[in-house]
């Protein structure tokens, strides 16, 4: 408890789902926290006001904001808001999320751009609000949110069949793979401070991914619960002194498991091939196939 004393956290899209999960999780350990999200469900009630409220009952501090996160407006005014009340910012978590589910070919610029919008200048838009302050303090713990989702990994070539998946989402990936560079880069970028920046990869049951049975993607196994609030120690433990070396890293989370993924263009497990020279059409025609297991025919 003790090493929580004073903290405050901003989370976006903290009024229902894994952001709840998580705003509970850092309340009980006595930080201060910021909500900020716009829904509100069908007789006006917003999912902000509920989660502080039940904050407030428990005994912890909290302050529910409803401003529009891919606004540069709206993420100033949520870090003002957080600052003028507490008088600093500990952490940052980027929850909000929105996702449209089509056809690549179907879908509309304005539908991808809302996607993109939310996910990828939210994510923007609140670390630029919230460094100046984090800065100021050197110190500081962003979360970053991102998704499996991110690379969909398919067969070698079209011989093998095509894995299940859900529903096209591909501005939701686009968006999720960007997540991924922007915490690494942003954590370059910070390495010489007190603030760490690291990416979670949840998976649960939530409003925007409901689910009745446990996922299997990307090798990782099914997990066990698909319970948002089992996520949340995770990303408690990531904003504590104790994780304070801990930057850049990509942390897949669900149920009882914690996954820490190497960086996508890491040579581990890639496939090469050197020749010297450049190489022929002719050439590549007989060696692509073997470096990615096809029988050439």
């Amino acid at each position: 408890m003790n090493s929580y004393k004073g903290q405050v956290a901003l989370i976006t899209g903290g009024g229902r789902g894994v952001g709840r999960g998580i705003a509970l999780a850092l309340a009980a350990q006595g930080v201060s926290v910021v909500i900020d999200d716009l829904f509100r469900d069908a007789n006006g009630a917003a999912a902000a006001d509920s989660v502080i409220k039940e904050i407030e009952q428990a005994g912890g501090t909290g302050l529910a904001l409803y401003e529009d996160v891919s606004s540069e407006e709206g993420s100033r005014k949520m870090v003002d808001a957080t600052v003028e009340r507490f008088g600093r910012l500990d952490i940052l978590i980027m929850c909000a999320a929105n996702n449209v589910q089509k056809l690549l070919h179907e879908m509309s610029a304005d539908e991808w751009d809302a996607v993109i919008r939310l996910h990828l200048r939210g994510h923007f838009l609140g670390c630029r609000m919230a460094l100046p302050q984090m800065l100021k303090q050197n110190s500081g713990r962003i979360i970053t949110v991102a998704s499996r989702g991110a690379f969909y990994h398919l067969p070698s070539s079209k011989r093998e069949p095509k894995p299940p998946r859900r529903p096209s989402n591909a501005p939701y990936s686009a968006a999720k793979a960007g997540i991924l560079g922007m915490t690494t880069s942003l954590a370059g970028e910070l390495w010489d401070t007190g603030i760490t920046v690291n990416c979670l990869l949840p998976s649960a049951n939530t409003q925007l991914f409901p689910a009745t049975s446990a996922r299997m993607v990307g090798g990782v196994p099914a997990t066990e619960s698909l319970d948002p609030e089992d996520i949340a120690p995770a990303v408690v433990y990531l904003c504590s002194p104790d994780a304070a070396e801990i930057s850049g890293q990509l942390m897949y989370a669900s149920g009882g498991d914690i996954v820490f993924y190497g960086h996508q263009l890491d040579m581990h497990g890639a496939r090469m091939v050197r020749k010297q020279g450049r190489w022929t059409q002719e050439e590549l025609n007989k060696v692509v196939p073997g470096i990615l297991g096809i029988a050439n025919t």
